[in-house]
C-alpha cells in the first residue's frame, strides 16, 4: 500500500494549571472532557494574551508554554485534539486559529521526528504565530473593501511586529521569535515580509505556515465556505509543492492523511464509519469506528484487514 506522501514529490495561569490537572489525572472514560478542558483553557489563555497585546502590555506566556507542553503529552493518548482542530468550528477565528495551528504543527513535527522540547517550542510558536496581527487596528483588519498598498504593507508587517513582541520576553524565547518572524515566508520567495527562499526559512516556521493554511481551508469565514479536511489535504499536497518543502508536506500527508481523524467514510463493505485514528506508516488504512456498533468495540483496523478499504469520503 503506497504512503500518502507518494502524492508529493514553569508556572502558568489558573486556566493553564487547571487544564494541566485535568489532562494529567482524568480517567480514560473522561478523555473527551479532558480534551474539551484543554481546548477551552487554550482559548482563554490566547484571549488573555491578545487583550494584553491590544492594551500595549507585554504578554505573559508562561501559561501558554504550560499548555504547549501539555499538548505534546496529549498526543500520546490519541488524536482527539487533532479531530477537534479539523472540525472547522470557530466563534473567534484569530484565537481558534492560533490553537488549531499549534495542534496541527505538533502533529507534523512528530512526523518529522522532533524531540519533545522542540515540539513544545513549535506549539508555543503556533500559539503566538499571529501575535503581531493583534497590534493592527480592527478598522483595518475588518475593512470590507480592498486594501490600499499602504494598508497591505501594514498588514504584512505583522510577522515583524510579532517577532519584536516575543523577543522582548527574553532570550529563552529567541527561537519562538525567529519562527514567528518567518511563518508567512514561502519556499519559492512568494511570502512575506522578507521574501526568503528555500533553506533560508527555518523548518518550524514552514511547519506552522502549512498548519495555518490547513486551518484556513477547513474553517468557514464570512467571505468563503469551508472545505472538508480531506479536500484541504488534497489541495495542499497537490498545489502547494512550490510553497512548502517536500519533507514538511510528506509529514503532513503521513501524519494527518487524506483520511484525517473524524472523517466520515464509506467502506467497500457498504458500511459507514468515522476515522478514529491514523495508522503510523500506513496512512491510507486508518482505524475506523463503524456506525451502529457499540462504542466499546472500538474500531476496525484496516491495516489488519487488506480486503476492506475506504471507497468514499462522505461530506
Amino acid at each position: 500500500m503506497p504512503r500518502l506522501s507518494d502524492l508529493v514529490r514553569d508556572s502558568g495561569t489558573t486556566d493553564a494549571k487547571a487544564a494541566l490537572a485535568v489532562t494529567g489525572h482524568a480517567a480514560v472514560g473522561d478523555h473527551d472532557e479532558r480534551v474539551r478542558g484543554w481546548y477551552e483553557a487554550a482559548q482563554r489563555e490566547l484571549t488573555r494574551i491578545r487583550n494584553d497585546v491590544r492594551a500595549g502590555i507585554a504578554p505573559q506566556v508562561a501559561g501558554a508554554e504550560s499548555l504547549a507542553r501539555n499538548l505534546v503529552q496529549e498526543f500520546q493518548s490519541g488524536d482527539a485534539l487533532l479531530e477537534r482542530a479539523l472540525r472547522g468550528q470557530s466563534s473567534d477565528y484569530p484565537v481558534d486559529n492560533a490553537v488549531n495551528a499549534a495542534i496541527v504543527s505538533v502533529r507534523i513535527g512528530k512526523g518529522l521526528g522532533y524531540a519533545a522540547e522542540a515540539l513544545v517550542e513549535l506549539a508555543l510558536a503556533g500559539f503566538l504565530h499571529d501575535v503581531g496581527m493583534w497590534t493592527i487596528p480592527d478598522a483595518l483588519l475588518l475593512k470590507a473593501g480592498p486594501l490600499s498598498d499602504e494598508e497591505q504593507g501594514i498588514v504584512r508587517s505583522h510577522p515583524e511586529r510579532g517577532r519584536r513582541i516575543v523577543a522582548a520576553l527574553g532570550g529563552r524565547y529567541d527561537g519562538v521569535a525567529a519562527i514567528v518572524a518567518q511563518e508567512h515566508e514561502r519556499r519559492d520567495g512568494s511570502g512575506y515580509p522578507c521574501r526568503l527562499k528555500g533553506s533560508d526559512i527555518a523548518e518550524p516556521a514552514q511547519i506552522i505556515g502549512v498548519a495555518d493554511v490547513v486551518d484556513a481551508l477547513v474553517t468557514p469565514r464570512p467571505y468563503k465556505k469551508r472545505i472538508s479536511p480531506h479536500q484541504a489535504l488534497r489541495e495542499i499536497l497537490v498545489h502547494a509543492k512550490e510553497h512548502f518543502p517536500h519533507a514538511v508536506l510528506k509529514a503532513l500527508g503521513d501524519e494527518i492523511t487524506l483520511y484525517p481523524v473524524g472523517s466520515a467514510v464509506r467502506l467497500n463493505t457498504g458500511e459507514h464509519g468515522k476515522v478514529a485514528r491514523v495508522n503510523p506508516g500506513c496512512p491510507l488504512r486508518p482505524i475506523v469506528r463503524i456506525e451502529g456498533r457499540p462504542s466499546g468495540e472500538g474500531g476496525i483496523d484496516l491495516k489488519q484487514m487488506p480486503a476492506v478499504y475506504i471507497v468514499e469520503v462522505l461530506q
